[in-house]
């Protein structure tokens, strides 16, 4: 008689350092690493609850997939893939990873939360081109207090020079000695712009994939540009 060893790894930090640790009400096993001190299951008997599913369902959406492309392919309901991307979205926090930059750029876009006929709602965000990097973003409307929640998630941060296009609530809030208006100077953003509306359906013009609930925006925002900075090295599209 021979016995099947099967080796099972920690599906959060991939460790092998797991033990047992008592049963479930189900009766399944319930194992317990020791790295990350995250207590899962061998098997289980709804995918929506597996981390793994739970990883690869993020992902996909940081890939562009849909919610119900989702749903069909991971056999996951609709409310667990939603739960699961503000769960995650909400963790993660946009900031600049530098003190210094020389030049910024800041554009807006917009899209839909809701329904069409409440009207757009604004995207701004800071781009630097020198780091290729998101520094923040605010939403809301198309009005100079957008713009000032914008520039106080830069508050510490030495900006040299600030460009933007004609749009006047720029010009009410950014110092005007540091302040360049043409799009001849926003090219690099606007490029930028046409990855985001690639890589995330809610900001593409005529989409119908909007979310509907401004929770549901704000983490898939989250969730865009956090991969869009840590994958910049890698792929300059994302």
């Amino acid at each position: 008689m021979c016995e099947i060893l099967i080796k099972i790894n920690c599906p959060h930090c991939q460790s092998s350092k797991v033990v047992k640790n008592g049963k479930k009400r189900n009766g399944e096993q319930n194992l317990l690493c020791r790295s990350c001190g995250k207590q899962f299951q061998g098997r289980y008997r709804h995918p929506g609850a597996d981390p793994a599913v739970k990883q690869l369902a993020i992902r996909l959406l940081e890939r562009n997939s849909g919610i119900r492309d989702i749903e069909e392919l991971l056999g996951i309901s609709r409310r667990c893939i939603l739960d699961n991307l503000c769960r995650q979205g909400t963790r993660l926090k946009i900031a600049p990873a530098r003190q210094h930059y020389q030049s910024v750029q800041i554009d807006e876009v917009w899209s839909f939360v809701g329904k069409r006929k409440k009207g757009k709602y604004w995207l701004l965000y800071a781009y630097s081109p020198e780091a290729d990097e998101i520094l923040a973003y605010s939403c809301g409307s198309r009005s100079a207090s957008t713009v000032r929640e914008l520039l106080k998630q830069l508050e510490g941060v030495a900006v040299e020079h600030y460009y933007t296009d004609h749009w006047k609530a720029f010009a009410q809030v950014l110092p005007p000695e540091k302040h360049t208006v043409g799009k001849a100077y926003t090219k690099n953003i606007e490029g930028v712009n046409t990855c985001l509306r690639a890589r995330n359906r809610r900001l593409v013009r005529k989409t119908t994939c909007f979310s509907k609930k401004k929770e549901n925006h704000l983490a898939a925002l989250n969730l865009m540009f956090s991969y869009r900075n840590k994958q910049k090295a890698k792929h300059h599209t994302f």
